[in-house]
């Protein structure tokens, strides 16, 4: 296993292993952590690239070896995902992740059906009234290019490079959370579509907003619009309450509420009660928060099982891919590795009636 940074042990590597060989085994490295993508010389990795396939290690010369882009693109790569990985996010507490194939992917579906009924011996079943109806998203792709030019390489510029790297995967990361936590709080009314039709998510029609400041009697009030909610709104006529699982019960505050959020959730006392009575919300709710959920305002907040409404469709997750050599840009900028970080994919939501909105 390769263990060893310097110029020497990366050329000894890369001539026993080959480009992808090498790569393979820095890649193993470095997911076993027992080196860090700053701790390679970008100059000693050129020169070493380099002199292992037998071309010019003077950083001026067009002809980039085959090894030198895939190294490079590896350290930079696991520098992007480690910082990614590093961003605390509630997104995926939110949302449910399902495999898209489609720019506009549609989520076929049918409305609520009717309760079951009673057979009579040798009597046939009855057939729901199964109304087709379907939602849409549209899927969306991110991304950003980290050149290596060769300033960087002649001025052993390792750390910018891991710093840019570091920066972008902290950066994809926030952005991805704060389309799906702005898209739960359904920022622009254009997450819900049924039949391709962007509508508002939270609405008196929906039965599922109303006016409560948080507290007892806000979360009083919004379980009671949870416990009287009901598959009718498409005319259904025998029509039948919502099962709400309360294990997965998420409140979504505003900084300036989640102190209150987290008394209320763990404390053994009602923390609003001057006669210190038993805490009746103890342990009925996950309270979260994040940055974005600012957007409405400090007085805003959710409550539901978000992963029953809310889907985040992946086209592509976080993917980072080195550029080939031989690329133009290796002649036109001085460009000598790139690597390019994309993700693809939406929040969208599928249904209305497990998430809550109170103000």
């Amino acid at each position: 296993m390769f263990r060893n940074k310097t110029g020497e042990a990366l050329k000894n590597l890369i001539e026993s292993h080959g480009a992808e060989g090498a790569q393979r085994i820095i890649a193993e490295t470095l997911s076993q952590k027992k080196l860090r993508p700053e701790d390679f010389s970008i100059k000693e990795l050129w020169e070493a690239c380099q002199t292992a396939e037998g071309k010019s290690i003077n950083v001026q010369e067009a002809v980039v070896s085959d090894s030198f882009p895939k190294i490079t693109g590896e350290l930079i790569s696991s520098k992007i995902m480690s910082a990614y990985n590093a961003v605390v996010m509630i997104g995926d507490m939110l949302v449910t992740t399902i495999p898209s194939k489609q720019k506009i992917e549609t989520f076929a579906g049918f409305t609520e059906v009717e309760t079951p009924e009673e057979v009579p011996e040798g009597h046939e079943y009855n057939d729901s009234s199964l109304t087709e109806k379907f939602a849409t998203t549209h899927n969306v792709k991110y991304g950003r290019m980290l050149s290596v030019t060769e300033e960087m390489i002649y001025f052993d510029q390792t750390g910018q490079i891991m710093v840019r790297a570091n920066r972008i995967g902290q950066k994809a990361g926030q952005y991805r959370e704060k389309i799906i936590v702005e898209g739960v709080q359904d920022v622009n009314s254009n997450v819900y579509r049924p039949s391709g039709t962007a509508t508002a998510m939270y609405s008196t029609a929906n039965r599922n907003t109303v006016a409560a400041a948080f507290g007892e009697s806000g979360l009083e009030a919004a379980q009671l619009l949870m416990h009287n909610q009901k598959d009718d709104s498409l005319g259904i006529t025998n029509d039948d309450f919502i099962y709400i699982n309360d294990q997965d019960m998420i409140v979504l505050v505003p900084k300036q509420l989640h102190l209150e959020a987290w008394q209320l959730a763990n404390s053994t006392l009602t923390p609003e009660s001057a006669e210190n009575a038993a805490n009746y919300y103890k342990g009925q709710f996950n309270p979260l928060t994040s940055p974005y959920i600012t957007a409405q305002s400090a007085t805003t907040w959710f409550m539901g099982n978000f992963k029953e409404d809310f889907v985040w469709a992946e086209v592509w997750p976080l993917q980072t891919i080195a550029q080939r050599p031989g690329h133009e840009d290796e002649f036109k900028k001085d460009i000598k590795a790139r690597v390019k970080v994309r993700m693809y994919g939406s929040v969208a939501a599928l249904d209305f009636r497990h998430s809550y909105k109170m103000t």
